[in-house]
């Protein structure tokens, strides 16, 4: 006899095809459960493909969708310390984590607001590449604000930072401070009162400290938090130079998502194979 699912050209005669019923049910249930499978599988696949590198930075608080880069352009800040904030910023263009930017010295500005591309920041690159290395040292060559460079007033570049984030309608905002620490003696007390409103405020702060000595490190943790200081393991040393490379935690989740897609395809390849019926002789 010859079944409705077997009436095809090529199809081999049974007597005992009713037998087959329950086989064939739960072969098909495996087909189509195998095809919803990866078709659910591949889309997620898609979607985590799409912000594949997206996310929050290694420097970036959690829970926070923006941030405000609050970026200390002091005097005291050059050479080694350049290094570092380059590769911060390469660090946030390649999380893809939209930013806002303030610069700051003795007086504090604001050049990107927040909610800003992360692809914005890249102009700013090139002025924190050397352009040749001299005695080991690297050489850097003249930015647009070397001119206003002056003296260390950390509390004016969060306040401004601040205010960023408050003109920009950001509710839940995040500052990532890039200094050497070395704070001027009269900005202590506007230090002290900017870190207690920004804790009332829940405006979390996180620091990237450039070269910073241990005394100033451990002042900015008692005013800010220990785990305001970002961890020194994503600090990379040779031993020419130290930078500060920062990046977004690694995609498991594309990754784990692969791992299923390619175990589904094989399972398929296994059990829904066409059954190729020996010759008989």
């Amino acid at each position: 006899m010859r079944g409705t699912t077997l009436a095809r050209r090529g199809a081999t005669r049974l007597g005992d095809l009713p037998r087959l019923a329950l086989p064939a049910e739960r072969t098909t249930l495996l087909r189509v459960g195998l095809a919803l499978a990866l078709a659910a599988t591949l889309s997620a696949g898609v979607l985590l493909a799409r912000t594949a590198g997206s996310g929050r930075a290694a420097v970036l608080p959690a829970g926070t969708n923006t941030g405000v880069v609050v970026l200390d352009m002091s005097a005291s800040v050059a050479g080694p310390a350049f290094v570092r904030i380059g590769n911060v910023v390469r660090g946030l263009v390649a999380t893809n984590q939209t930013v806002g930017l303030v610069m700051f010295s003795d007086v504090a500005y604001e050049l990107l607001p927040p909610n800003s591309p992360p692809s914005s920041l890249q102009q700013f690159l090139r002025f924190f590449a050397p352009r040749r290395v001299n005695g080991g040292s690297p050489v850097f060559g003249q930015s647009p604000w070397d001119q206003f460079t002056g003296g260390t007033r950390i509390a004016k570049g969060l306040i401004e930072g601040v205010g960023a984030l408050r003109r920009g309608g950001i509710t839940n905002g995040s500052l990532l401070l890039v200094s050497d620490l070395n704070d001027s003696q009269a900005d202590r007390e506007p230090l002290i009162a900017e870190a207690l409103a920004l804790r009332h405020a829940h405006i979390p702060v996180r620091i990237v400290p450039l070269l910073a000595t241990a005394g100033n490190i451990q002042l900015f943790s008692r005013l800010f938090g220990a785990s305001s200081i970002v961890n020194p393991k994503v600090f990379r040393s040779t031993a020419k130079e130290q930078v500060q490379p920062v990046a977004a935690s690694a995609p498991w989740a594309l990754l784990g998502i692969g791992v299923v897609l390619i175990l589904l395809l094989a399972a398929n390849e296994r059990f829904n194979t066409r059954l190729v019926p020996e010759s008989v002789a």
